[in-house]
């Protein structure tokens, strides 16, 4: 009896992390020298509840936060979000001129074609681990 309870939780866990599905990560590869950095990627909810990130862990950044571009009084500035909500069966873009994860004081630095990995903390109490490609910003990314 005992044994059929710890299958089923472990189904339970797999399935939760199905759930939210990060696809397209990419983290900036900037000129050395540069201690910062973004990251960008796509989240899908598929679970039948919100999702809300609240935060952002990277061991290969000394500092990890959400942020988005908004506009205040008439100019783009980068203002830090407590929290995204990603409702059910959406999709939340993360993007060069939008939402997008900062990465601050870099502790060694990025080389092309690399991967690091991150992880997305929910309000939920779950870490989703993100494997992103170093990738240099591609020429029609900017807006």
């Amino acid at each position: 009896m005992i044994r059929l309870i710890v299958l089923l939780c472990g189904l339970v866990v797999g399935v939760v992390h199905a759930e939210v599905i990060v696809t397209d990560a990419t983290v900036r590869l900037l000129p050395p020298g540069v201690p910062n950095t973004a990251a960008y990627f796509s989240i899908q909810n598929q679970s039948d509840t919100s999702q809300t990130l609240i935060g952002v862990s990277a061991d290969f950044a000394a500092k990890a936060e959400i942020h988005n571009h908004v506009l205040v009084d008439g100019m783009m500035s980068m203002q830090q979000q407590s929290e995204v909500v990603i409702s059910p069966g959406e999709s939340v873009k993360f993007s060069s001129g939008g939402l997008h994860i900062m990465l601050f004081g870099l502790k060694q630095p990025l080389r092309e074609g690399k991967s690091v990995v991150f992880r997305l903390l929910t309000k939920e109490g779950k870490s989703i681990s993100v494997t992103a490609s170093v990738a240099r910003p591609s020429a029609h990314s900017h807006h």
